[in-house]
């Protein structure tokens, strides 16, 4: 029998400092929490993020009411490697994504069509692609090499501006969650550049610090011309 999933209704969440907290026994308790159904507030390479198990459709729902997100509005999944994200999408659109992921870890989202994947529906419900992204962040690499793929938006009500530092995460939405990491000041603080894959070519959704030019180039075997890449 499968383990009984925990009910999770807490007014204010165990809040964790990253610097001042083993990371060892934090990443295992942003684990445990995620497992069994719980929200939590993270710190990305951009800015702050409300994270689920990408798995689980209840959660996903609740991480969808908790920002007061449109049910039908589709989610990004965050994974560990480009190879993981390779895994989801349609095999016509690997080699696409294969490119443009030179950019990864890093803040890009690329929105694919899907292979075999269920719970794909279960983060963008009346599509069939799903927005992937491998974050620029040690804590987050590691948190999601333990978990599996996370469902992550933004973390703040919708129609918010999205929180670069962890003061800036309002305490309404800290109180639907159950783990929050105090991680100070994001990266970048700015969203990840949204890019969507079609045919083989790229159309930016959401400007960012990547560009659609050096997203172009790299489609066409052309180093970016922004920033240097490894």
């Amino acid at each position: 029998m499968a383990p009984r999933k925990r009910e999770y209704n807490s007014f204010m969440p165990e809040i964790f400092d990253l610097e001042k907290t083993d990371l060892t026994l934090l990443l295992e308790r942003c684990r445990e929490v995620l497992e069994q159904g719980g929200l939590a507030v993270v710190p990305t390479d951009t800015v702050y993020g409300l994270a689920a198990k990408a798995t689980d459709r209840e959660t996903v729902e609740r991480l969808k009411k908790a920002k007061g997100r449109d049910s039908h509005k589709p989610l990004v999944v965050m994974v560990s490697s480009r190879e993981e994200a390779l895994e989801l999408a349609a095999p016509r659109e690997r080699e696409a994504l294969s490119k443009l992921g030179s950019f990864w870890p890093g803040p890009l989202t690329l929105v694919v069509e899907t292979g075999e994947v269920p719970w794909a529906k279960y983060l963008a419900p009346s599509e069939s692609k799903l927005g992937i992204r491998v974050p620029a962040s040690d804590f987050m690499l590691r948190l999601l090499e333990i978990t599996g793929p996370l469902a992550v938006t933004s973390a703040n009500p919708s129609g918010e501006a999205a929180p670069a530092s962890f003061r800036e995460v309002s305490g309404g939405l800290l109180g639907k969650v159950d783990l929050a990491v105090d991680g100070g000041c994001c990266g970048s603080g700015e969203p990840s550049t949204v890019a969507e894959i079609r045919g083989g070519r790229v159309k930016v959704l959401r400007r960012g610090e990547i560009t659609e030019e050096d997203l172009r180039r790299l489609l066409e075997g052309k180093p970016p011309l922004s920033r240097d890449r490894k």
